[in-house]
């Protein structure tokens, strides 16, 4: 096994003192409080260096009673590091999970009690490891100008926000505990946790996509009640038709056609859209008429069936109708025929005319959306973008 050096921590300079609750949970001391991100990195109590990750090199770390830690990814620093300045040149708040640290020293602490709890002052004067939110603490030393990553770059700033930004604290919990064997096991522990899926990330964001997605499952019937608002994709036995997640990368693809390659280019191109014109109304007729005229769609639209859920699982065992590959395919070809000059109720009825069929066995989609082997379901881009070119076509020649 090859071997890592970690560096050796260097003695923090003077003391870091903040506002805090002490609470004992069994026989840990525990401090719920919050900490000025720069006092804390600029005074060397934590430092905002990248992870090696869980490599097998790490558990020499764990040995040397060193913390754990997933490795860094340069991605998700500056994603946070753009986030940081973006919320303060906006003049927003931050919003931050706390940050959970070590400290293998006890603290000093001046306080009144309140029951189990005391609230006031604590005092660290030893270094401290961070055990959950290091891609956190290094985004704050990179936003503040305290330390470079590999790989994350520094967003230019005005004065206005480089202040605020010096001027943040952040929320934290510091757990006093000597052997950080333990905090092994609460790392483990908090990563047992189901992480947010990409619809609930979606889903409550202010992106301007995101909002007109909302207002799409609002403004057409098929789809109230029938998007999985928790998952990132609805499975076989779900009463869903397809995933909020899905949805708006299908609107997406109506408003944008093949254009939808990189998500941050995405969200740009939506808002820059947005502020030439409303799309609200034209995406409530698109997808009303096709709600109205493809297949099966049309009784859960007008809400002719005795169960909703049972008509979507035979719709996806027969069909293509609820599968987000067939819907991005249709809604990139419904753009693009748009800018061909053919309007989407035009194109929608000539697919009708050439009697496009919809269901799983349909030939049409043989060789695109259906692999023609073993006749399984595909959905890649190229499965995508070739079963939309051909959607194209009929839409743009209408049937003799």
């Amino acid at each position: 096994m090859s071997s890592i050096t970690m560096p050796e921590a260097s003695a923090p300079r003077g003391l870091l003192t903040f506002k805090a609750i002490k609470q004992q949970d069994e026989d840990r001391i525990r401090y719920v409080g919050t900490i000025p991100a720069f006092d804390l990195i600029d005074k060397g109590f934590v430092e905002p260096v990248a992870s090696v990750g869980l490599a097998p090199e790490v558990l020499e770390v764990a040995f040397k009673n060193g913390p754990i830690q997933r490795k860094t990814n340069p991605q998700h620093v500056q994603a946070i590091v753009d986030y940081i300045v973006q919320q303060a040149e906006a003049g927003k708040p931050f919003t931050f999970n706390s940050i959970v640290l070590y400290s293998t020293t006890l603290l000093e602490f001046e306080g009144t009690s309140y029951g189990f709890d005391m609230a006031g002052e604590a005092r660290a004067s030893e270094a401290m490891s961070v055990g959950e939110g290091l891609h956190r603490i290094c985004a704050w030393g990179v936003a503040t100008g305290l330390a470079t990553i590999r790989g994350v770059k520094r967003p230019e700033m005005s004065d206005r926000a480089r202040r605020r930004i010096e001027q943040a604290s952040i929320p934290v919990i510091v757990i006093e505990e000597p052997d950080l064997g333990r905090q092994k096991t609460d790392f483990h522990t908090l990563n047992l946790q189901k992480p947010l899926s990409t619809t609930v990330l979606h889903l409550t964001d202010e992106t301007v996509l995101s909002d007109i997605t909302r207002r799409v499952i609002s403004d057409v019937k098929l789809f109230q009640d029938r998007i999985d608002l928790n998952n990132a994709s609805v499975g076989a036995r779900s009463d869903k038709l397809i995933a909020f997640a899905q949805l708006r990368f299908i609107v997406a693809s109506y408003l944008l056609g093949k254009k939808t390659r990189s998500k941050k280019q995405i969200e740009e191109d939506v808002e820059s859209l947005a502020k030439t014109r409303d799309p609200r109304s034209e995406l409530r007729e698109v997808f009303t008429l096709i709600a109205t005229n493809l297949g099966g769609l049309d009784r859960l639209h007008r809400n002719r069936v005795t169960s909703s859920g049972a008509f979507v699982r035979q719709l996806r065992a027969e069909t293509l109708l609820s599968s987000s590959a067939l819907w991005r395919a249709l809604t990139v070809a419904l753009h693009d025929a748009k800018e061909a000059g053919v309007d989407p109720k035009t194109a929608i009825e000539r697919l009708k005319a050439a009697g496009v069929s919809w269901e799983r066995t349909s030939k049409f989609f043989v060789g695109t959306l259906v692999d023609r082997d073993t006749a399984k379901l595909l959905s890649s881009r190229e499965s995508i973008d070739a079963a939309a070119d051909k959607l194209l076509s009929v839409m743009i020649e209408p049937t003799p």
